[in-house]
């Protein structure tokens, strides 16, 4: 059993600890981790690097450990490091958004928001929410990054990450974040009104193998097999066609240009079939188990310009559902 002057030696060590912390140390070192060197971290807090490295090592002083291995262009976070870096990420989330609530600045959100996303994504839904975000919050900066595989937050300094892709499987993405499902993101299969024209339009699924059907390679789940109901049943139809892409613009430009039939999410080729460039087949019976999601740091306090940016994205996705279901009971 532990006597009290045990228990009172003990805090005054952990108080003599804690003491020797200083917070701008540590806004100091997630930054130098976060922007990859002192040098592009020092830009930002316009210092010198040197002066970025000293706070770095005074922290390493007070926690008597390695954060970091130096070289003269790029920091390496150490096993300690990185244990440390992804809690003083979710504490500097926590303390903007302590602040945040404690200003009163529910509907005057200031400072930046770091977005990333995949490029069908990011074109179809994320940066018209962005934009429509702007608006409501003129004093937030966004900052958008987009490509094709998904990006660590921890390392990036990224507020948020939107996809429709299953991020699960990911090695960059860590069990300290927090998944929300937006909703569904349904597929939808079309052609250019000239290419039906010329070539005729499919009936049932099995009517597209003699077709041209241009792949977009990264879809799930076997990219060259589209799944459709038909009768009451799942039909799995093996396609082809003369153009295979991991790019769903290029995919999505070349079905414009009437080359070929696409499998495409909805929110890629919703526009496009409302103003008749496109014609959708099998309509509503195209099979899809994708669902768009966000992810962000599990923190108790989510900032207010992550969730103000989701629900803003999350009615942007429900409104090009509703409009597309109201545009196909209208014709």
């Amino acid at each position: 059993m532990v006597k009290a002057p045990e228990i009172n030696q003990l805090a005054g060590n952990a108080r003599s600890s804690f003491d020797r912390l200083d917070l701008n140390d540590i806004v100091i070192f997630t930054r130098v981790v976060q922007h990859g060197s002192f040098t592009a971290a020092a830009k930002m807090f316009a210092k010198s690097p040197s002066y970025m490295s000293k706070h770095v090592t005074q922290l390493e002083n007070a926690l008597a450990l390695t954060l970091l291995h130096r070289s003269t262009h790029k920091v390496f976070l150490t096993d300690a490091g990185s244990v440390l870096f992804e809690h003083c990420v979710r504490i500097l989330a926590e303390l903007d958004a302590a602040k945040a609530d404690a200003s009163g600045l529910s509907s005057e959100l200031i400072g930046s928001l770091r977005i990333h996303t995949t490029p069908g994504v990011g074109q179809g839904l994320v940066v018209p929410a962005i934009i429509d975000f702007n608006t409501e919050y003129p004093a937030v900066k966004v900052e958008l990054t987009v490509s094709v595989s998904s990006v660590s937050l921890m390392e990036r300094g990224v507020d948020v990450v939107v996809g429709s892709r299953q991020f699960d499987d990911d090695e960059s993405f860590h069990s300290g974040l927090f998944e929300r499902k937006l909703g569904p993101a349904p597929y939808a299969i079309c052609a250019a009104p000239g290419y039906f024209a010329r070539y005729g339009m499919p009936i049932q699924p099995r009517d597209l193998q003699n077709h041209n059907c241009l792949v977009h390679m990264t879809q799930k789940r076997d990219p060259k097999t589209w799944h459709i109901k038909f009768d009451g049943e799942e039909v799995g139809v093996p396609v082809d066609g003369t153009f295979h892409s991991n790019l769903e613009g290029a995919v999505l430009l070349a079905a414009l240009e009437g080359a070929g039939i696409v499998r495409l999410p909805l929110y890629s080729v919703a526009a496009e079939i409302q103003s008749g460039h496109l014609a959708p087949i099998f309509d509503g019976d195209v099979v899809s188990d994708r669902v768009i999601k966000a992810f962000y740091p599990k923190s108790r306090f989510v900032p207010k310009k992550v969730r103000a940016f989701l629900a803003i994205l999350e009615t942007k996705l429900k409104t090009l559902m509703q409009d597309y279901e109201k545009s196909n009971v209208a014709s």
